[in-house]
């Protein structure tokens, strides 16, 4: 008889888990505004999006003595903000929205700006700017 509760759990678990599947991540317990942090993600893939363009930029306009190792810096830095856009858009998708990657208003719902910079100190700069940005 003592082994009879954990048998209706487990039951009852496995059924209000089927219950609400097509909810996704979205949990009866998800107690946040969805559309607020569905939003506030936008703001941070646009941000993250900028940073991959900018850093793709330092890496192609980076020039002098010591710009070579310092491209490869920016082109490792494009590749892991990319990859943080990536899984933001995944996990707006997962709270059923839609992961905004319209170019039209990307600069005014990123927190970072898109600064070319003109030398390469500049470069970094602006990079080391946007970084310290992000992390807020």
């Amino acid at each position: 008889m003592a082994d009879q509760p954990f048998v209706t759990d487990i039951q009852m678990l496995r059924a209000r888990a089927r219950q609400h599947i097509e909810s996704g991540a979205v949990t009866p317990g998800y107690r946040a505004h969805r559309e607020t942090v569905i939003n506030l993600l936008n703001e941070a893939l646009a941000t993250e999006i900028v940073c991959v363009l900018r850093y793709k930029r330092h890496f192609f306009m980076a020039t002098g003595i010591n710009a070579q190792s310092v491209a490869q810096e920016f082109l490792q830095h494009a590749t892991d903000e990319q990859a943080h856009a990536d899984q933001i858009a995944q996990r707006i998708v997962q709270l059923g929205g839609e992961p905004n990657f319209s170019p039209d208003g990307l600069t005014t719902r990123s927190h970072s700006e898109y600064v070319e910079g003109e030398s390469l100190v500049d470069m970094i700069k602006e990079d080391l700017v946007a970084e310290r940005i992000a992390i807020g």
